[in-house]
């Protein structure tokens, strides 16, 4: 056992003035760098996908609020208003012989029993006529047109359409013409008026 000055000189060989022994903890005081380098980027990666999710949604729910805008308009947008639709070769109110026509071409409709109102899908108004007409004249129809509108309490149009029926109607026969009619929710029609535009015959 060495003393003195040599014992002192040894002792610091062995352990370094570091205060740990040569090649002690080497590996640990490596690894804690990267473990706390390592935490920040993981957070921000987290973060990056939450806001890239985020965005996913925030688009689907545009995209659908859009189309859903869409079809409403599409169901309540004005519908076609008179000239729109002709009937080629059709007699029309004012000529001769469309006035003759009057008693022998009877168009029925009672909006009280011959319409129905009913919602849609989109929340929108639907209202279906079905006039009955009954062709007396002794020649066969093959074609009307008909002009229907909504009015409201003032007797204003709120919807108009113009149809044209190409379907046959022999003598003595009845032929039932179905039209319709898109209203928005808060304005439905207070009356409806339905009037023969054309006849033509085969």
């Amino acid at each position: 056992m060495q003393s003195g000055p040599d014992a002192s000189k040894a002792l610091r060989q062995i352990v370094p003035e570091s205060g740990r022994a040569p090649g002690a903890g080497d590996n640990s005081v490596a690894e804690k760098p990267r473990a706390t380098a390592l935490l920040p980027a993981f957070g921000r990666g987290r973060e990056e996908t939450d806001k890239s999710r985020r965005t996913i949604f925030i688009a689907v729910a545009l995209g659908s609020a859009l189309l859903v805008a869409g079809l409403v308009w599409f169901a309540s947008r004005p519908s076609a208003r008179t000239g729109d639709l002709r009937l080629e070769g059709a007699i029309r109110p004012g000529s001769p012989e469309f006035e003759q026509l009057r008693d022998l071409l009877r168009v029925e409709f009672d909006p009280d029993e011959d319409a129905l109102i009913g919602p849609t899908a989109l929340g929108t108004y639907t209202v279906r006529m079905k006039p009955t007409v009954r062709n007396f004249t002794g020649r066969t129809v093959s074609g009307l047109e008909f002009h229907a509108a909504g009015l409201d309490l003032d007797k204003r149009v709120i919807r108009e359409h113009t149809l044209v029926w190409p379907q046959e109607i022999e003598p003595n026969k009845v032929s039932i013409v179905p039209i319709s009619l898109n209203f928005p929710q808060d304005n439905q029609p207070a009356s409806l008026k339905l009037d023969l535009t054309g006849v033509r015959f085969k």
